[in-house]
């Protein structure tokens, strides 16, 4: 056996010049995250998302007719189109698991209100979806299922068409096991009306204090979003930061948070603490846990 024999199965090695210029990118991408300007590195890393979303559906689709051909295995003989498949992750990942990834961006918002969300199924670009916790059926599930999960799923999965709901299981009302009782003298969450919904503009952060709690209300395109007023792991204020587009920029420390949700945008780093909101009634009521 010659030990200098190719693996019959590897692809084929890069042309130096592909191979030299995926060097010079991790260089550049490496740049820019240690860039002082911070604006400069947003701009630089908008610009790669939106070449990423130009190529990565297209590419979707072409792996999907190589499938259906019997090809993929003779493509990927050719060691550039192996490594498009591992950029684009387009080696056969099950789509519900993709799109379950996506969601972990959003389930803090989610389990705020005391539910949870679970991808059951995910396929020809319908995601299947079950909310079930305390946030199932309550006035700002719906809102926040509709707004806040499509939108991400919109914009992370090339293949998405629509979101499907499903009602969580009705328990059976025969036999309580005895370890499941809850314990009902605990905190729970109840809600608190803060203000009309109309006296909380397009666009923008407001502060109110709910039983001696700083809370910042902010409206993104349209959806509603609470979190406590604080830069994470300060009492520093954040209502009287910049906003641009969607981003609350801290008027203390230049941190940027997404008003969608709250992660941290600038570094990594923990996001605004959220908190439950809905609106009922034209009324915007916050979540706030309650002893009695």
């Amino acid at each position: 056996m010659n030990p200098a024999a190719p693996d019959a199965d590897a692809p084929q090695p890069l042309p130096p010049e592909t191979a030299a210029a995926l060097d010079r990118l991790d260089e550049l991408v490496q740049t820019f995250e240690d860039h002082p300007d911070q604006n400069l590195q947003e701009a630089v890393f908008e610009l790669l998302r939106a070449v990423d979303l130009v190529h990565r559906g297209p590419l979707h689709a072409l792996a999907a007719v190589l499938q259906d051909a019997g090809l993929t295995e003779r493509a990927l003989e050719d060691g550039q189109i192996a490594l498009l498949f591992d950029l684009y992750d387009l080696k056969g990942a099950d789509p519900r698991v993709r799109a379950d990834a996506v969601l972990d961006g959003v389930r803090p918002y989610i389990e705020s209100h005391g539910g949870k969300l679970e991808v059951l199924d995910a396929r020809d670009g319908v995601v299947t979806a079950r909310l079930s916790g305390a946030c199932a059926g309550c006035q700002g599930s719906t809102a926040t299922l509709r707004h806040v999960v499509e939108e991400a799923l919109r914009a992370e999965l090339h293949e998405f068409v629509r979101l499907d709901v499903v009602d969580p299981p009705q328990p059976t009302p025969d036999l309580i096991p005895l370890g499941s009782v809850v314990d009902l003298t605990g905190p729970r969450l109840a809600w608190r009306p803060v203000l009309a919904e109309d006296d909380l503009h397009e666009r923008g952060v407001r502060s109110i204090e709910i039983d001696g709690t700083d809370v910042l209300l902010a409206r993104a395109a349209g959806d509603l979003f609470a979190y406590r007023n604080a830069c994470p792991g300060t009492p520093m204020p954040l209502d009287d930061g910049a906003i641009e587009d969607d981003v609350l920029v801290c008027p203390w420390h230049g941190c940027r948070f997404s008003l969608r949700g709250g992660r941290r945008l600038d570094a990594d780093g923990p996001g605004l603490e959220v908190m439950p909101v809905a609106v009922a009634d034209g009324a915007v009521r916050v979540g706030v846990l309650d002893a009695a």
